[in-house]
């Protein structure tokens, strides 16, 4: 009898402590080429028997953000936690976390996690073209690959500089295309560059990563 009395006092005593119980603490994301963030929601609900304060959430770096839905919890009440993740250029396999602070004495903190993978969407064997000031107008070809696992196309390339030409050629390797560019002349110095655009749309980021460069001098 002291005994389930013991039992029955110290599960009340860990119940007065609150606490916030996580759905999940860890979430896969998924991207699409285009996007430009990451944005996942962590959902809890308060099982304790006191409210819970939010005290503190700290990120793993300034490209992941995170904001609770507001800073209190009574007993019972549900939130979340949304942390969004920056890619600003970065592909490959993705590991950011979030602590949580709270002012519950039983479990002050909670790390969550949100993982990926952001696959590359354009490769280029050269982005730096240059003819040599008063020679030949030859013709020099960039190659460029796209992500067949992304579903993406090249649709075009637009040129900044009428001093340049373009001819996009599609290969037997799916996603492979050949650009051949030509200086109208060589007589003068001039510059351009070559901004690729495909389908689906890549994100600013990835447009300047893939620019093609032209001189003559």
């Amino acid at each position: 009898m002291v005994r389930l009395l013991l039992g029955a006092l110290l599960v009340g005593i860990a119940a007065l402590g609150g606490g916030l119980v996580w759905e999940n603490e860890a979430i896969e994301f998924k991207v699409k080429p285009g996007d430009t963030e990451a944005k996942v929601e962590f959902r809890f609900a308060n099982k304790g028997r006191r409210p819970v304060r939010i005290l503190r959430l700290r990120t793993t770096c300034g490209c992941t953000a995170a904001v609770a839905d507001k800073q209190v919890y009574q007993r019972g009440e549900t939130g979340s936690v949304t942390a969004t993740f920056r890619f600003q250029g970065r592909t490959g396999v993705q590991l950011k976390t979030v602590r949580v602070t709270t002012d519950d004495p039983k479990k002050p903190t909670t790390t969550l996690q949100l993982t990926g993978t952001l696959p590359w969407n354009v490769r280029l064997n050269e982005r730096l073209l240059i003819w040599k000031l008063g020679s030949a107008p030859i013709p020099l070809e960039v190659f460029v690959q796209t992500n067949p696992d992304q579903d993406l196309k090249l649709a075009k390339v637009d040129l900044d500089s009428r001093a340049f030409s373009c001819k996009l050629k599609s290969t037997k390797t799916p996603g492979r295309y050949r650009l051949v560019f030509t200086p109208r002349s060589t007589a003068e110095a001039t510059q351009g560059v070559a901004a690729l655009r495909t389908k689906p749309k890549l994100n600013n980021a990835e447009v300047a990563r893939s620019r093609i460069f032209l001189y003559v001098k």
